[in-house]
């Protein structure tokens, strides 16, 4: 009980094919928006998540660089009220190193 099916077969010329046949790029439906992930939010994720793997020093993505490229917009004194009291005292620690050093040395020196 074989049953037979006939195939019959159309053959277009390129000019009848382009004719014929709608070959422009279309959709049916309306594309979708996409939304748009690069947000400040999604940075500092992305940043405490490699946090860790950012190199410290370098010319780029690096802390360094990312401490640079944002002292461009902020507009603050490198030696803060806080600091300048510790650097002073540092100053004077030096100071009284230095002549400490120098009194040793006179010491020697007379002995």
């Amino acid at each position: 009980m074989a049953n037979n099916i006939e195939i019959k077969k159309t053959v277009f010329s390129t000019t009848e094919f382009n004719r014929v046949v709608n070959t422009a790029f279309e959709t049916f439906t309306q594309p979708l928006e996409e939304e748009d992930l690069d947000t400040p939010e999604e940075l500092f994720r992305l940043y405490e998540k490699l946090y860790y793997d950012i190199d410290v020093e370098g010319e780029d993505n690096s802390h360094e660089y990312l401490v640079k490229k944002s002292s461009e917009l902020l507009t603050f004194d490198k030696v803060t009220e806080d600091i300048q009291p510790l650097l002073d005292e540092i100053a004077q620690l030096r100071q009284q190193l230095l002549l400490a050093n120098q009194q040793i040395i006179d010491l020697e020196i007379n002995a």
